[in-house]
């Protein structure tokens, strides 16, 4: 493909690489080799006919084997979204795990389950919450420690009505309820060390990490009695430790975390359903969303099929609305990005996006009119110049760059810089643009990316800008001129690719670990900011890691240590990418890492003449992991 240089980009080459040819270590597992994958906490799991396994990547030995689990397909053998730990899962088995010890921290053989629903890790209490059904029995919660797998308690009455039971109709509603919570997966939240938060279908609970013990039970109150609440959300306090905020349906309060009581005397509330909220300095953001037609409450209004939405602002003391009525949204606010006193709203609306900026001290808008842009907001910033926003392409239109004058609403350019349908609309922050007057011009020409490949990354170095895809490495100058630019054709069977494409979840894990156990505040706090804010709160989250010597709490102090050092050398940016492609001579392929400075091949490993040879690549330790015979793994260096 071709693409504008928009003075952001840099460079890459290629000469014959050092060879890692000799592995660090080699070894050999009882069957034969089906597939590995590494993980977040840095044990390299590798799957056998006869067991799943798991090797130290730092000593090639056999860390733990589990026969139970051979010959599971890859697919099965996940991570738990924000965790160290990994589930595998088969007909009638679900087994949660610590990749580094091998700990099993729940079976459902052991509570008899036929379906687990709700798997949760809570860092800050060091804990496992796991809800499932049985095949007869009411549903089941229970909890385990992290680190050992012990299990904390067990209750079958979470779930169990509370409120006096009913008989007739009420009764019927009162056991449809029942069923349907058992089945839906909870909502909960880490309060602090000691108590965890949950919500069902049957009201809220508040229970004691270490023994379960039910401290308090809340309803929440309805605009109508025996009314159940469609979509509930639980939000720490970013503030005050003493709360917790619940969104329902159109309605947000304040709970006491001591005992469940309101602190306002009535529920905030806005037009539509709230998905998030955004906890700003002047007050409490309730992003609205257009609930289904039929289920919509409070005044509902309906244009050309969409239902209309209000969005308004909470003050934190009492719960009241700043603005006397909502500000009028045309559909669901998808994003809300902080940058500065005001808050970049997105809306969604017949399929489109619109944008505008909220003064949240007034509940005012500050732009004339919603701006219709291209694509979905990936990055926002206000400037002398006006709104500086970048779209990101999505399956109907392309992405696109623009500034947004504040006083007419109107774009400065006619032309935008603009992506394509099929690629992302890459940017960096490098003073492309001028925001004072917010004009930008061209560096340089267009680049043509070999293979008929589109760009997926784009990074800027202290030499200039390095554009980059799966087989494709381009290095441009700030001059705007291509000082570098590499392509390494790639093998035939795309399916060869998938272990390079798992590096970036790998990553992605890691960080979610250590994001929760950081704490929800942190999680919550950086996927509602713009890239600024967000990299200063990772910075936060960085140091105290780096410096302050944190560690991921909660899990057992083997996997605690490893991930810990691992998530310290993962906060340099690499400097190198890797590239799958053929041997020279045409038989077999070949796996470079392609420095991102020079564009040349730092090293190169062989994967021998396999038509799809069986390996694994861990970025963060620098490591390439080969299956050299059936049953044989050798571990390369970097």
């Amino acid at each position: 493909m071709t693409l504008p240089v928009l003075a952001l980009l840099l460079q890459a080459a290629t000469t014959q690489a050092p060879s890692a040819s000799v592995p660090a270590w080699t070894v050999h597992l009882s069957g034969d080799i089906r597939w590995q994958q590494t993980t977040p906490a840095g044990a390299l799991l590798v799957s056998t006919d006869g067991a799943l396994a798991a090797v130290d990547i730092d000593h090639g030995q056999i860390a733990w084997q589990k026969p139970e689990l051979g010959g599971l397909p890859v697919d099965s053998v996940h991570m738990i979204e924000g965790s160290l730990l990994m589930e595998a899962a088969k007909p009638g088995l679900s087994l949660i795990f610590d990749p580094v010890t091998g700990t099993v921290l729940f079976d459902s053989r052991r509570l008899g389950l036929t379906r687990v629903v709700t798997r949760r890790v809570l860092p800050q209490s060091g804990t496992l919450l796991v809800h499932g059904q049985r095949a007869s029995g009411p549903p089941l919660v229970a909890l385990y420690d992290l680190a050992t797998g012990t299990q904390r308690w067990v209750s079958e009455s979470l779930l169990q009505q509370t409120e006096q039971k009913r008989g007739g109709l009420g009764g019927l509603m009162q056991g449809l309820v029942r069923m349907a919570s058992a089945a839906t997966t909870l909502e909960v939240l880490q309060a602090g060390p000691d108590v965890i938060v949950v919500h069902t279908l049957m009201g809220l609970r508040a229970l004691d990490a270490k023994t379960g013990a039910i401290r308090w039970t809340a309803t929440l109150p309805m605009a109508r009695s025996g009314a159940v609440p469609h979509l509930v959300r639980l939000y720490p306090s970013l503030t005050k430790s003493d709360r917790i905020y619940v969104s329902y349906d159109d309605r947000l309060i304040a709970l006491r975390l001591a005992d469940g009581q309101p602190f306002w005397a009535k529920p905030a509330n806005v037009d539509g359903w709230i998905r998030d909220i955004v906890q700003h300095p002047a007050g409490i953001i309730m992003l609205p969303e257009g609930p289904p037609p039929d289920q919509a409450t409070g005044n509902v209004r309906i244009i050309n099929g969409v239902v209309q939405t209000g969005l308004n602002v909470a003050r934190y003391e009492d719960g009241s609305m700043i603005a006397a009525k909502p500000v009028r949204m045309r559909g669901t606010v998808k994003d809300a990005l902080i940058t500065g006193d005001a808050v970049v709203l997105a809306v969604d609306a017949e399929s489109k996006t619109f944008l505008n900026v909220l003064n949240v001290a007034t509940v005012t808008l500050r732009l004339p009119k919603d701006v219709k842009i291209k694509g979905q907001l990936d990055y926002a910033e206000l400037t002398p110049a006006g709104l500086l926003y970048v779209s990101r392409s999505d399956a109907s239109t392309n992405g696109e760059a623009n500034i947004i004058d504040l006083a007419s609403g109107e774009p400065k350019y006619k032309d935008a810089v603009e992506g394509t349908k099929s690629s992302a609309m890459l940017h960096a922050a490098d003073g492309a643009i001028d925001r004072q007057d917010g004009t930008y011009h061209a560096v340089g020409g267009e680049i043509k990316l070999q293979g008929d490949e589109d760009p997926t990354a784009l990074e800027v170095r202290p030499a200039g800008v390095v554009l980059s895809s799966s087989q494709n490495l381009v290095i441009v100058g700030r001059d705007g001129q291509i000082r570098q630019q590499v392509y390494h054709p790639a093998p035939q069977l795309p399916g060869l690719l998938r272990a390079l494409y798992r590096i970036n979840s790998v990553r992605a894990g890691l960080y979610g670990a250590a994001a929760s156990s950081y704490g929800d505040a942190f999680a919550q706090m950086s996927r509602q900011a713009t890239d600024t804010t967000a990299k200063r709160l990772t910075a936060q989250m960085a140091a105290a890691y780096s410096q302050g010597g944190a560690q991921l709490t909660g899990y057992s102090s083997q996997a605690s240590a490893l991930a810990s050092k691992r998530f310290k050398a993962s906060l340099a940016t690499p400097g190198s990418v890797f590239m799958l492609t053929r041997s020279p001579d045409g038989n077999g392929n070949v796996l470079l890492q392609v420095d991102k400075d020079s564009a040349q091949p730092r090293s190169r490993v062989d994967l021998g003449k396999q038509r799809e040879p069986v390996y694994a690549v861990d970025d963060i330790a620098g490591m390439l992991f080969l299956q050299t015979t059936p049953g044989t793994l050798a571990g390369y260096r970097l």
